[in-house]
């Protein structure tokens, strides 16, 4: 009977565990974001920046299928000049990330650095303008 206690003990505890986990990479609208639109294709990106939980870099959420989802981090940043942020979503054996030119409005897209090299390199989109305003759908 007691260890029948434990494992139910246990179980809860990592069950908690894990919801908490997934709980800090959910966002939360309205928030505030930057919308880009690619308008060769009419491609649109969402994007939404929060704090981590231990509050000391900022995250990335990126619409995908309606959703957004957690994609990266905030790779390096200057206030009122840039922000560039990794998209592990993108590819999977690339290391992809945006450049956000803050004066221009201007998103531009950055291979980091390439790995198995087994991706179609001509998904990448074109530079987009983009606006910022609160996302609330």
């Amino acid at each position: 009977m007691k260890i029948k206690n434990k494992i139910i003990i246990i179980t809860t505890t990592f069950f908690l565990f894990s919801v908490n986990i997934a709980k800090s990479y959910e966002v939360t609208l309205p928030n505030f974001g930057f919308i880009c639109i690619n308008k060769i294709n009419n491609e649109k990106f969402e994007f939404i920046f929060s704090r981590n939980n231990n509050d000391t870099s900022d995250i990335v959420f990126r619409r995908i299928d309606g959703k957004f989802k957690y994609i990266g981090n905030v790779l390096a940043q200057k206030s009122g000049s840039y922000v560039l942020w990794e998209d592990k979503s993108f590819y999977k054996t690339t290391d992809f990330a945006w450049n956000l030119d803050k004066v221009t409005s201007t998103l531009s897209p950055i291979i980091l650095s390439v790995g198995l090299d087994i991706e179609d390199k001509s998904k990448i989109p074109t530079k987009m303008t983009c606006n910022s305003r609160s996302i609330y759908y």
